[in-house]
């Protein structure tokens, strides 16, 4: 698995991955990770050496990781006088290192990136 397709993985499957990293006693390693993937440095060898690599690979493929095409859908607009204003475009990564993309769905909450704990920006 690329890294930018293993990073969007992580950020979509954080919450599961910390329950995991917390039974087997390693959820300090893990944060040191993703402390490490923050600062942009490659987190492979350290998410094997934790056992989680091959968790996230297999949660990458049962689950599908986004292709690397735009999403897109339409989105209505804030503000205005609500009159049918509309947007076409998705939700990707805020630091722009992976490949994580979001469909907007009418009613969604703003998706949030796990890793950066920021909102996902509109594209």
């Amino acid at each position: 698995m690329e890294s930018a397709e293993l990073l969007s993985v992580l950020c979509r499957e954080l919450p599961g991955l910390r329950a995991v990293a917390e039974e087997t006693g390693d959820g300090d390693r893990l944060e040191e990770a993703l402390a490490a993937a923050r600062r942009g440095e490659p987190v492979t060898e350290r998410l094997r050496a934790l056992g989680l690599l091959w968790l996230l690979e297999s949660w990458g493929t049962t689950r599908g990781v986004p292709p690397e095409s735009e999403p897109s859908g339409l989105v209505a607009l804030p503000g205005g006088d609500r009159g049918g204003r509309v947007a076409l475009g998705g939700y990707r990564c805020p630091a722009g290192l992976c490949r994580r993309a979001e469909q907007p769905r009418p009613g969604d909450d703003l998706p949030v990136c796990a890793l950066h704990g920021r909102p996902l920006r509109f594209r």
